[in-house]
């Protein structure tokens, strides 16, 4: 073949497939002379161009299909993920807690709730089944109640049944593809004649698993369903002719259930009919079939661990693999620790639909944890502190640059905010950098000729109001310190001064009903309330300290008899503008301001201070009884 009728190969757009086909026909001696425009030979052309195009495209897809990063069908992710033991996670139902109280017509000893009784809760005019994951045995108090606090978990109840034939396999298939295999319990049953059954249990650890281990090896197969197989004796025990394997397990709704917070029982307990159910903590950590995203994300990473919790990804790895409905994870030795504590590992974390973990979920992932972990390494879960940013932003704009009303760029402004708040903070480590901040608002318009924030940090904490109490409030940064360590010419304790740093809410102390804290930049704490004339009256000078270098209130030994709201805010003014986080710190962001400048008319023209972002609308509120921020031993000033 001459070199100049070679076809071109490296590109597979159809239009040039057709073109080079042509030209290289054209060339050859046998069919220069061909009208090539002709219906015959387009018909012809358009066919060779058609197949070629398809080839090319299903060779493109199926070499796609080969590699985890680059598949896109589910059952190919799946198969790829297998290939580095990796099972994707399964729907999970949220869990719920109730409190059942039982009133029996008879004297029982006690009364046992039967596994699986079944509770229900509706959202949005839509039924949800609850069910308790075990059998609980309720003892009468002393007043005769049989009372318990009892964790439901949504999903229905099924059974399927397989009988094992070498003759005549069939696979092991749970035929419902929304089944949460937290709720697995596979029993081997000897015949259908011989009632004695042998549990067996998920094999997550290869290396504990011999010949005789009752264990089965679940995976998710070509349909999305999950599948079960067993040993050969070698690596886990075989299964035997004539042998009945049942399976029992929770079909459920994902997160469809997720914030349920009224239930009533469907089911009699013990024959008592007479049941009152109480919500004590409302549905949370449901969450769908794990998606082709996230399987491609986690997959690799539980491959890098190996299955066990070592260091502090090992931990993050594993937990977010597991469980759904987490969103951030905060992971570090207790070493690390002020003052350190040794033998221990310590996680925070932010679940996806509420602000911290319910007691049940906490317990689920210790449990989860310790079968992964060292021996010697006690894993402790601590709830999230969350951290308040108060930003007052002011932008000037030139009217003549732009067609919107001042109210518009205000909004366009708050909206920005909002958005900058759900993309970059409310995870651990998303750190509040001041200047990003302004860069993203300044997006806004082109008519800004200047954008300026000023900002405050917000911590807030629920006071006992019966008795007198210590609280420490911990913001884990350096605060504006105005006097420097440098003494004043006036006399601090004699000149009622003004808030230098510290300012708050209102609450009742001392019978004063519009109290509020501020310090004296000495760092003493005071309370004072304001008279009819408008002058602050002190009622105590040294109602706690400041630590302006490490950003550490005390307030020490009051009796706060009453409260504006749901708890005091106390706001501070941070050393700079930058907003580093530590541990188990979050930021959102609250009491947000802007003000819209005009720069014709040389004033504001606009202005709010109703954002509605999320530190507006799911403000945490902490027992500040006791700190609940953990942070590094301080080496030199400012270092955390």
């Amino acid at each position: 073949m001459p070199a100049n009728n070679a076809l071109e190969l490296t590109d597979i757009n159809y239009d040039t497939i057709k073109q080079n086909l042509r030209n290289f026909l054209s060339n050859q001696t046998e069919l220069g002379d061909y009208d090539y425009d002709s219906s015959t030979m387009q018909i012809l052309l358009n066919l060779l161009a058609y197949n070629t195009y398809m080839n090319s495209y299903y060779l493109n897809m199926a070499g796609n299909e080969m590699f985890l990063d680059s598949a896109q069908i589910r059952s190919n992710v799946v198969s790829r993920a297998k290939m580095l033991g990796y099972t994707p996670r399964s729907a999970q139902g949220p869990v719920a807690t109730v409190q059942v109280i039982i009133t029996p017509d008879d004297s029982p000893t006690n009364i046992t709730i039967d596994k699986n009784t079944k509770f229900q809760s509706s959202i949005d005019g839509k039924n949800y089944i609850f069910v308790n994951s075990e059998a609980v045995t309720v003892n009468a108090n002393p007043s005769g109640i049989f009372s318990t606090n009892l964790n439901i978990v949504e999903g229905r109840p099924f059974t399927f049944k397989y009988t094992v034939s070498t003759n005549n396999p069939v696979r092991y298939v749970i035929p419902n593809e929304n089944a949460d295999t937290r709720s697995l319990l596979v029993q081997v049953q000897e015949t259908a004649a011989n009632s004695s059954v042998t549990t067996f249990t998920n094999a997550s650890n290869l290396t504990a698993v011999t010949g005789n281990t009752n264990v089965y090896f679940l995976h998710e197969n070509e349909d999305g369903r999950f599948e079960l197989t067993f040993g050969d004796n070698v690596i886990g025990k075989a299964l035997n002719d004539g042998n009945v394997l049942n399976i029992d397990y929770r079909v459920c709704n994902g997160n469809a259930a997720s914030g349920a917070n009224s239930f009533t029982i469907l089911d009699n307990i013990s024959g008592y009919s007479n049941i009152t159910v109480n919500h004590v903590a409302r549905a949370q950590g449901g969450g769908n079939k794990e998606s082709i995203q996230s399987i491609k994300f986690n997959a690799p990473k539980n491959y890098e661990n190996q299955n066990r919790a070592v260091t502090k990804k090992d931990y993050e790895n594993l937990i977010k693999s597991q469980f759904s409905y987490i969103q951030s994870v905060s992971v570090w030795g207790g070493e690390e620790n002020n003052p350190p504590t040794y033998g221990k590992v310590y996680l925070s974390i932010k679940p996806t639909q509420s602000t911290t973990l319910s007691i049940a979920q906490k317990n689920d992932i210790i449990d989860y944890l310790q079968t992964k972990n060292m021996v010697t390494i006690e894993p402790i879960i601590v709830d999230p502190t969350y951290m308040y940013l108060k930003p007052e932003v002011t932008v000037k704009y030139d009217p003549n640059s732009t067609s919107l009303s001042a109210g518009s760029l205000l909004t366009a402004v708050a909206n920005k905010i909002i958005s900058y708040e759900n993309n970059q903070l409310g995870l651990f480590g998303s750190n509040f950098v001041t200047s990003k901040f302004l860069k993203e608002l300044d997006k806004v318009s082109s008519s800004f000729t200047s954008i300026n924030s000023e900002l405050r940090i917000i911590k807030r904490f629920v006071p006992n109001t019966t008795t007198v109490k210590t609280y420490t409030i911990n913001f884990n940064r350096s605060l504006l310190n105005i006097t420097g360590g440098v003494i004043l010419r006036i006399n601090p304790s004699a000149h009622p001064g003004r808030g230098l740093t510290v300012s708050s809410s209102t609450f009742t102390y001392k019978g004063i009903s519009g109290t509020r804290f501020d310090d004296d930049g000495f760092g003493n704490v005071r309370t004072y309330y304001v008279d009819t004339t408008g002058v602050r009256v002190y009622t105590n000078r040294l109602a706690g300290t400041i630590n302006y270098n490490i950003g550490v209130i005390s307030l020490n030994n009051l009796l706060i008899t009453g409260y504006t709201g749901s708890g005091i805010e106390i706001t501070v003014d941070p050393d700079a503008n930058d907003i580093d986080l530590v541990r188990n710190q979050i930021l959102l962001i609250k009491d947000a301001k802007v003000n819209i400048y005009d720069n014709n008319l040389k004033r504001v023209v606009a202005t709010t201070s109703n954002i509605n972002t999320q530190g507006e609308t799911t403000s945490i509120i902490e027992d500040a009884i006791i700190s609940t921020v953990y942070w590094w031993l301080l080496t030199i000033k400012h270092q955390y």
